[in-house]
């Protein structure tokens, strides 16, 4: 299976998209804050987390990758909304989509670039 390289710019916003994934799943598992301990979203966040570090590694391809993430996200946003949680865990969730808009909009420029 061939997937499309990761480079430049794409790769440097995936390592820092990867490492805010992994912050906050340290922040949900209770070791920053304990008041910010929730086991699931940890789980989920350090799981997006290696999906964007086998992104990096060129186990899928950064469209595939990205749509996971995007996916999780989006998931992990609507239960922050669902239960009123809109502190720490809302500003996490659009740290995350506003580093997700970053990579798409440079995928959505690499491939028009490739077009041409």
């Amino acid at each position: 299976m061939e997937t499309d390289p990761v480079s430049g710019a794409l790769r440097a916003v995936t390592i820092v998209n990867a490492l805010i994934y992994f912050g906050a799943a340290a922040y949900h598992s209770g070791i920053v804050v304990a008041a910010g301990a929730l086991a699931p979203a940890s789980i989920a966040e350090a799981l997006l987390g290696l999906v964007l570090v086998a992104t990096v590694a060129g186990l899928f391809s950064p469209r595939v990758g990205y749509v996971i993430v995007l996916a999780g996200t989006l998931f992990g946003l609507s239960i922050v909304v669902a239960r009123g949680l809109l502190g720490v865990d809302l500003w996490i969730h659009v740290l995350m989509l506003a580093g997700l808009g970053i990579a798409f909009a440079l995928l959505i420029t690499r491939r028009a670039a490739r077009s041409i």
